[in-house]
């Protein structure tokens, strides 16, 4: 039945690397290479208006809008391609549409470049590392009577099977990389190891009865 399962699991494994392989993580909106463009309305307005107006430039792709400045009279738009053309228009028809006189110059776009995937890992790599040398250690120590190495191996290996196969599930699935993924993934690490935790101790445990009761016997 062990067996079993973990062909199964190594099979899922394989499918998401291949995925992830020929076409990639499927990234949040937030970590895509976007434009940033920021319009002077001046006046209030409602963003079901301006999301009628994008969705007519950018021919309905998905955008972000929200209100900015200390007024809420600036509407922000995020959008992933934006041509001088379509820039033009957009801003065209937000003067047509709140009677206003901004010349395209009055765009304020700024690109924000794609995340890559060791940017999203960058921040919690060290602390991670360090938790992990830290954790080995102490289990190594306390555990030592079930084979130090035996136990890092197991740790690691069950670690890195883990997160491989979430990481799989997430490529398969196509569940977008944001910040959540992240959480996810460290609630997983701290999972195994506590799991492993529990099950070193019931071995410990189960050897040293098996220790009194052999005292007992001589």
């Amino acid at each position: 039945m062990k067996n079993k399962i973990f062909a199964i699991l190594a099979i899922v494994v394989v499918i998401g690397i291949i995925i992830v392989c020929t076409l990639g993580f499927n990234v949040d909106f937030d970590y895509k290479g976007y434009h940033l463009i920021d319009i002077n309305i001046g006046k209030d307005f409602n963003i079901k208006d301006i999301k009628s107006i994008t969705n007519e430039v950018f021919n309905n792709t998905n955008v972000e809008i929200q209100k900015a400045g200390v007024f809420s009279d600036n509407v922000t738009i995020k959008v992933n391609e934006a041509t001088e053309e379509q820039k033009q228009l957009l801003n065209t028809k937000i003067n047509e549409k709140y009677g206003l006189e901004n010349t395209y110059e009055d765009i304020n776009d700024n690109y924000i470049p794609r995340y890559r995937l060791r940017d999203i890992i960058k921040p919690y790599a060290i602390p991670l590392s360090i938790s992990t040398v830290i954790i080995l250690i102490y289990m190594a120590i306390k555990f030592r009577k079930l084979g130090a190495s035996k136990v890092i191996y197991q740790a690691v290996s069950y670690t890195i099977m883990g997160e491989l196969l979430y990481g799989s599930i997430i490529a398969i699935t196509r569940c977008p990389i944001n910040r959540l993924v992240m959480s996810v993934a460290i609630i997983i690490y701290i999972s195994i190891m506590t799991a492993l935790t529990g099950i070193y101790e019931k071995q410990m445990n189960k050897r040293k009865n098996k220790e009194e009761v052999k005292e007992e016997k001589n």
